[in-house]
């Protein structure tokens, strides 16, 4: 029989097997390795001692123990989210995905709110950087030349990922959706119905962020492949931070010429366009079709169900943070660049346009789901 003591051979067996793992691959619990091996706690923890003065692992207080060189060390500071300080179904829906992928690599999680301000969001993102976390996850909503700069020289230093939204800059890592092809779908549906005065509902300052543009190109793309003009007089930009202030739009709403249907580049102002659409004697879709790209749960407290691409938020968010893991693990800080699908969903908001604006004959007619 060997003298050699039993922790010898677990910690040479241990020792292999860690020698093929990832930096900052987690093992299993000490207590599923002594099921396993079929030895005492005390063998193993003695294996364990080896292996993490070799430098081999390393144990983190309420993680795990890991394989070194990697998430080891990163867990032990947060991953900051940056989001606006607003209750909105959006932030939620962010918040609880990256909280539960986080928790499965277990890495922990520390919120920055801001104010809608650009000024405000400035100060969050630079004062996320210099508390020296191990990634941040970051949607944007005002853009400066500023904010822009920042991002470049701190993504040099510290693995962040733009979700949902991007700023266009190209140094930093992105996750979203396939945001032109899902807004010209979107809008298609509204040519299909046989609409040709389709306005456009989109955010103030919408040309700072670059899926938003995309969005506004599908919109275009899809009515010249109707052969419908677009016309600006028949847009409502609203002002993201108080969206009761708009274009005029109960005197757009009022006009002998007004739009049969509006493609929204996000839900933030429907709610706000259903009180007015109510308030000027119109009915959604008798007298005017809408439809949207944004996700599921801003839809809910709307009246009719919506004709709409959802973005697939929660997918957009558990990628995100493996990218912003895989960052972590391997310091290689190269951007990433992954867009996601959205999902069509026929709902009860598009119809024929109003009698008095039927198409020409052979045009193609979309039927109610009334």
């Amino acid at each position: 029989m060997s003298s050699e003591p039993k922790y010898r051979h677990i910690y040479e067996l241990l020792r292999e097997r860690i020698l093929q793992l990832p930096p900052g691959e987690r093992l299993e619990t000490v207590r599923s390795l002594q099921k396993n091996y079929g030895v005492s706690l005390a063998t193993v923890n003695s294996a364990l001692r080896l292996l993490t003065e070799e430098g081999l692992i390393e144990s983190v207080r309420n993680q795990g123990i890991f394989r070194a060189g990697g998430s080891g060390e990163a867990v032990r500071r947060p991953v900051i989210l940056i989001l606006p300080g607003r209750d909105e179904p959006l932030f939620r829906r962010i918040i609880f995905s990256c909280y539960e992928a986080l928790e499965a690599r277990n890495m922990r999680l520390q919120f920055m709110i801001h104010k809608l301000v650009p000024d405000a969001e400035l100060d969050t993102v630079i004062r996320a950087f210099d508390e020296k976390p191990a990634g941040i996850l970051y949607m944007p909503t005002q853009v400066s030349a500023r904010l822009k700069q920042v991002l470049r020289e701190g993504c040099g230093h510290t693995p962040l990922v733009q979700l949902n939204r991007e700023t266009g800059v190209a140094e930093v890592s992105f996750v979203g959706t396939r945001c032109h092809e899902a807004s010209r779908k979107a809008t298609a549906r509204l040519v299909e119905c046989g609409h040709r005065r389709i306005g456009l509902i989109m955010p103030k300052g919408s040309s700072s962020f670059l899926d938003q543009q995309e969005r506004i190109a599908g919109f275009l793309a899809a009515l010249k492949q109707g052969g419908i003009s677009h016309r600006n007089a028949y847009d409502i930009i609203f002002d993201p931070s108080d969206r009761r202030l708009a274009s005029d739009v109960i005197e757009l709403l009022s006009g002998e010429e007004r739009p049969t249907a509006f493609f929204a580049t996000n839900s933030t102002y429907l709610p706000e366009l259903f009180r007015k659409v109510k308030f000027c004697g119109l009915k959604i879709p008798d007298d005017l079709s809408v439809t949207c790209v944004d996700i599921a749960d801003t839809f809910r407290e709307l009246p009719v169900p919506l004709d709409r691409l959802e973005q697939p938020i929660a997918e957009i968010c558990g990628r995100a943070v493996e990218l912003l893991y895989e960052m972590i693990i391997s310091h290689d800080l190269r951007p990433r660049r992954e867009l996601l699908d959205g999902i069509s969903c026929i709902g009860n908001s598009c119809g024929p346009p109003p009698r008095t604006d039927m198409p020409l004959p052979g045009s193609t007619l979309c039927l109610s789901n009334q």
